[in-house]
């Protein structure tokens, strides 16, 4: 009996989590590079328009849709989890330092495409890891995922207050790049750590049933089936944030004159505010219960979005305005900490032991791959929808000013250089994204059994 199975044990060692404290700090410090802001510089630097902006953002999902079943094989079944880690980590560092110099549409694309079938099963192969070398999961991954957190925090205020300070205007929007360098490097650095992480080897047992299988048996409990339909669901949701926070920030920013490099700091609240979730995370799953917590995050996408919409509608109350987006950004911790932090919990205590790798990667497919590839187009569709060009003046050039309630006017050069005055109507946006978000709640707390987090199972199904 390893330890990870004896019923004695109640802690894991201190040196160790040490070790997974450092993984997840850079796991996610790669990702906290280049995330919150990409789609600004792919605005603002590289002139795509809100349709190619969903586009990109769907291509990168495309890869992942078959991606979670070959990694999450080969570890189930064939390779250590640290040394699958490694190799993802070392190609997708040099691919994001080929994306640095890239400018042209497709190519940027398609290296975002190879980026993200490196990437995206790395975050769940280290949730796999942590939770096999953890003795008390429940109690003690939370703690452990905090690192990850904080590992996202850490690269804005490095980009935005060093390389970035003190630059405006065309100099900000092209020297925004500097953060695919930075997750290059971060990358490759975050390999060779792989390296050194404890053996974590595949599962020998029962090898005539392929992981994958196993896997898809769940999708008959009603309990797994539900999670994973609102998470697919909630995942557009996720990806209307991501893809449309930073330009909505600028937009904000902009109406009380604020120039310079904010956006990414700003949006690092959402980061900080979710440290605190997630450190009282093990404690309201064991209160609470599964659904309880998971419902608070599913109502947290909501509101967000609720918030953003009001708040791009507020006029001659610049503080009111920034007040409420800060507000907003606090919210992204208890969405993150309360239902996907919880959902992967929950997803590792009906896994079966040897197909966890699997699960995990599997699960992850709906969250980042099939959830986030309807979000781009969905998101893109909607943002190219309420986004029109308008012949009237800007009364700030460069700058973003309130023409009507919510609506928005920019300048922003195309791929062809040219100059065009847009105007882009956040309320519709937003509240497009709150009503996907309610579609998710209630099929959540209409058909999702209430469970107690002692409950085995994957032994019986749940009953309401």
């Amino acid at each position: 009996m390893t330890a990870i199975d004896s019923p004695a044990t109640q802690s894991t060692d201190k040196l160790l989590k040490m070790r997974l404290y450092l993984m997840m700090f850079l796991q996610y410090f790669v990702q906290g590079c280049y995330l919150p802001i990409i789609t600004l510089y792919l605005i603002d630097a590289l002139g795509f328009s809100a349709w190619q902006i969903g586009v990109f953002g769907s291509a990168l999902a495309v890869g992942p849709l078959v991606a979670p079943f070959i990694f999450g094989q080969i570890v189930d079944r064939h390779y250590s989890t640290e040394r699958v880690l490694s190799f993802c980590h070392f190609s997708g560092g040099i691919l994001m330092l080929v994306l640095f110099v890239q400018h042209s549409f497709w190519p940027v694309v398609i290296l975002g495409v190879l980026y993200s079938v490196l990437y995206i099963p790395t975050m769940m192969l280290t949730n796999s890891l942590t939770f096999q070398h953890l003795k008390d999961r429940e109690k003690e991954f939370p703690m452990i995922r905090l690192w990850g957190t904080i590992g996202f925090v850490v690269p804005a205020w490095v980009a935005e207050g060093v390389f970035l300070a003190n630059l405006k205007g065309q100099e900000l929007n092209t020297g925004r790049g500097i953060v695919l360098a930075m997750a290059g490097v971060a990358g490759i650095i975050m390999a060779l750590y792989c390296l050194t992480l404890p053996h974590t080897p595949p599962v020998k047992s029962d090898k005539k049933d392929l992981a994958p299988g196993k896997v898809l048996k769940m999708l008959k409990l009603r309990h797994f089936l539900v999670l994973v339909l609102v998470t697919f669901i909630i995942s557009i949701v996720h990806k209307f944030y991501f893809q449309w926070n930073a330009p909505f920030l600028k937009a904000m920013l902009g109406l009380g004159q604020v120039q310079g490099a904010w956006e990414q700091r700003i949006s690092s609240i959402g980061q900080v505010f979710e440290v605190l979730v997630m450190a009282g995370l093990g404690f309201a799953l064991k209160k609470f219960g599964f659904k309880t917590v998971m419902l608070v995050g599913l109502l947290s996408y909501l509101m967000r979005s609720v918030i953003f919409a009001y708040a791009s509608t507020i006029e001659n109350s610049f503080a009111l305005v920034l007040s409420l987006t800060c507000l907003g950004q606090a919210m992204h911790g208890l969405c993150f900490g309360c239902f996907l932090a919880a959902a992967y919990i929950y997803v590792d205590k009906v896994a079966p032991l040897d197909v966890r790798g699997s699960m995990q990667t599997f699960f992850g497919t709906f969250v980042f791959s099939l959830g986030m590839f309807a979000g781009g187009f969905i998101s893109g569709k909607i943002g190219d929808f309420f986004t029109s060009t308008g012949k009237g003046t800007l009364i700030r050039s460069q700058m973003n000013v309130q023409s009507e309630s919510g609506v928005l006017a920019f300048t922003q050069k195309n791929l062809d250089g040219d100059v065009i005055n847009l105007f882009r109507d956040w309320p519709g946006i937003w509240l497009s994204s709150a009503a996907i978000a309610l579609l998710a709640t209630l099929l959540f707390w209409a058909f999702f059994p209430k469970v107690h987090s002692a409950t085995p199972l994957t032994q019986t199904e749940e009953t309401t």
